[in-house]
């Protein structure tokens, strides 16, 4: 497997790092520091990359949007991510740190950023998935996050088709009050006359 790189950690009284071969990596852990897992979060594009739907399906369509993946807080530095788009993996358009970097508290982040189209962003059944690798020293476990396109604008006939219905109902319910005002000016006429008669 093109890549492949074989994690080992040894518990010992300092911390250093050697590779061997074509990618066995070995790691010696420092003192006082214990394996922590990954918390893995996925955001969003910026609102400003996000701007104008309409425009961005008709006019831009190579237009893309980012997608950020950020894993922190574990060590050691063991760890891998990859993109998946409705369960596929994904390689295209791809940029992941070349390595995780070190917080002076001695925990690990890395971010990886996943451009997609905006066609692609503005479909809100589309799920793009963030999977971080983390090797916890017997075994190698997965953390995913998942997050769903944003809803676009309406097909141009299903918008006219809305707004057309939409004015019928104004227009029944303007018809339906004047009917009623109507209705009850009648009744008020009525009643005053009735009264009047009364009076006389």
């Amino acid at each position: 497997m093109k890549g492949r790189r074989d994690d080992v950690l040894i518990s010992a009284g300092f911390c250093s790092e050697a590779y061997f071969g074509a990618g066995t990596k070995l790691t010696v852990l420092e003192p006082g520091h214990n394996i922590t897992e990954p918390t893995v979060k996925v955001f969003r594009p910026s609102a400003k990359e996000c701007q104008n739907p309409r425009d961005e399906k008709k006019k831009n369509k190579d237009k893309k949007k980012t997608i950020v993946c950020v894993a922190s807080g574990f060590y050691p530095d063991h760890v891998g991510v990859s993109w998946k788009v409705d369960g596929t993996e994904v390689t295209t358009d791809v940029a992941t740190d070349a390595a995780a970097l070190r917080s002076p508290a001695g925990k690990y982040t890395i971010t990886s950023r996943l451009r997609v189209s905006a066609n692609d962003w503005f479909t809100d059944e589309k799920e793009f998935t963030c999977i971080v690798s983390f090797f916890n020293g017997n075994r190698t476990e997965h953390y995913q996050r998942s997050i769903r396109g944003e809803k676009g604008v309406l097909p141009r006939e299903k918008y006219l088709r809305i707004t057309q219905t939409a004015k019928l109902f104004y227009g029944v319910f303007i018809i339906k009050s004047s009917v009623y005002g109507a209705f009850v000016a009648f009744l008020v006429w009525k009643l005053q006359s009735s009264a009047g008669k009364q009076s006389d």
